[in-house]
């Protein structure tokens, strides 16, 4: 989505804020002339945006620091607060979204969660969102899985050698799924890294349909593998919210994007 990274460097060079702590400074300042009453702010997209655009670029403490700043300023009423809850849900734990981030979402799960003026009942979505965030976390090692190709060779995560590997989980039958596997299969960059040993792609199948999965066709640069065992969802070891989920991981299979959008990915790949 590169109109949404031009948007980002308008917004730098039009504020002259090219350092980072001025970006920082003015994410720390973006609400103060807002007032927390008024929720028509919701419908001005840009002024929303241009706020995403701030938070992808500071680091993470800082963002946290906006994100909870920002919360508790919105928690004497309840219609914004709840607005802002959701606008950070839709852009940050959304994996449709470009700024899809959950170590910055986390964020927002935490300060509900640790909110005493909140009713325990409404803090059980966030306490689950929680526990997809820690699954398989951004810099941690990826949790390791067997699965098994057509002709019945074992494919395990942790014993493939290359700099980088994308986990493509997908479904045979799904449209979204379809549409990634041909960008992946289609996308120059992703076959150069392919093509120079630098790179594998993963197709893992964690339904429990053999034969749909087995008739579908997939890449010969590929790996292909299926759960036979259906060990991915029963046990919990990837938390999938869709059918098509991209994972990219470095050469110790640590996360280095998780739920990422494949032109997110691509742009990622591009400065290899």
């Amino acid at each position: 989505m590169r109109n949404v990274l031009t948007f980002l460097l308008t917004v730098l060079l039009y504020t002259g804020m090219s350092q980072n702590k001025n970006v920082e400074l003015q994410l720390m300042h973006y609400w103060d002339n807002y007032s927390f009453q008024n929720p028509s702010i919701f419908v001005e997209g840009d002024v929303i945006l241009s706020y995403f655009c701030l938070l992808n670029a500071a680091s993470y403490e800082v963002s946290d620091e906006s994100i909870q700043t920002t919360l508790s300023k919105a928690s004497n009423n309840e219609k914004i607060f709840s607005l802002f809850i959701d606008t950070y849900r839709i852009y940050l734990f959304n994996p449709e979204s470009y700024f899809c981030d959950y170590e910055r979402y986390l964020a927002v799960v935490d300060y509900v969660i640790n909110d005493e003026n909140i009713n325990k009942y409404a803090k059980f979505d966030f306490i689950l969102e929680k526990e997809i965030i820690e699954a398989n976390r951004v810099g941690e090692l990826a949790t390791n899985f067997l699965v098994y190709d057509k002709i019945g060779n074992i494919i395990e995560l942790h014993e493939i050698k290359s700099d980088y590997t994308i986990l493509f989980f997908n479904n045979p039958d799904c449209s979204i799924c379809e549409k990634t596997k041909k960008k992946l299969a289609e996308s120059e960059i992703v076959n150069n890294l392919i093509d120079t040993g630098r790179l594998k792609v993963i197709s893992i199948y964690p339904g429990n349909d053999f034969e749909l999965w087995e008739s579908a066709t997939f890449p010969d640069k590929w790996l292909n593998g299926y759960d036979k065992d259906l060990t991915i969802n029963t046990q919990k070891l990837y938390y999938l919210l869709e059918s098509s989920t991209l994972y990219l991981l470095d050469k110790d299979k640590r996360i280095i994007k998780k739920d990422v959008r494949f032109d997110v990915l691509e742009e990622y790949l591009e400065h290899l």
